[in-house]
């Protein structure tokens, strides 16, 4: 009895341990990973989010600097794009800056959400020091269709001749939305990104209909 009852002792004190020691451990970093990577298909215009993408990492101190981001466009996510000449592609490693940032630059046209690549895990992934992350985002630009006024469906598709152009059909495809404010996520630049097209999204993608922006792209 005695040898049962300082067994149980000794089992308790085990879990105790075990219990104030995981207690003890420090918070993860917490990261805001957008849920929007947009391209922008040709170099970018100031002040104007759209071919950027932040990731940011706190800690239960602050900015977490120095902290190894990578972003990875999966294969089939990947060939559904049409990238900039000299985009590196489909990983992207930063590290965070004093204020815990990693900024990435996307140059590239198309747009690509989770339906578009049903054999695909994911069409975007975000990890923090290895670590994939919850949120996978999707993709989207303002040259978001072929000339014929569609999407691309085929890998390869979005690079027609060799450029990536915003064109007047691209400018037909989010008339709809920003007029009626529509759900579109291949129309949507500003966050929230689950939200309705608001004025936001046209201000930004102005300047990119406007200039007929383009690329040379693979």
């Amino acid at each position: 009895m005695r040898s049962l009852f300082s067994f149980l002792l000794a089992l308790l004190s085990l879990v105790a341990t075990v219990v104030v020691s995981w207690g003890d451990l420090p918070p993860l970093p917490q990261t805001a990973v957008p849920t929007v990577i947009t391209l922008s298909p040709g170099p970018r215009f100031a002040s104007n989010p759209i071919g950027g993408y932040t990731v940011h990492v706190e800690g239960p101190l602050g900015p977490i600097q120095g902290a190894e981001v990578e972003v990875e466009i999966s294969p089939e996510a990947d060939a559904l794009v049409a990238w900039c000449d000299g985009q590196t592609h489909p990983i992207q490693v930063r590290f965070t800056d004093v204020n815990g940032n990693a900024t990435f630059q996307f140059l590239g046209g198309g747009c690509v959400v989770p339906e578009d690549v049903p054999g695909a895990a994911y069409v975007a992934e975000v990890r923090f020091d290895g670590i994939a992350q919850a949120v996978h985002p999707y993709i989207t630009s303002p040259d978001v269709v072929m000339s014929n006024g569609q999407r691309p469906a085929a890998p390869g598709g979005a690079c027609e001749n060799g450029q990536s152009i915003v064109t007047l059909s691209d400018a037909s495809y989010f008339t709809r939305p920003i007029k009626l404010g529509l759900i579109d996520r291949c129309s949507k630049f500003t966050p929230p990104f689950n939200s309705h097209v608001q004025l936001s999204d046209a201000v930004f993608l102005m300047p990119y209909v406007k200039s007929g922006s383009n690329c040379s792209c693979n």
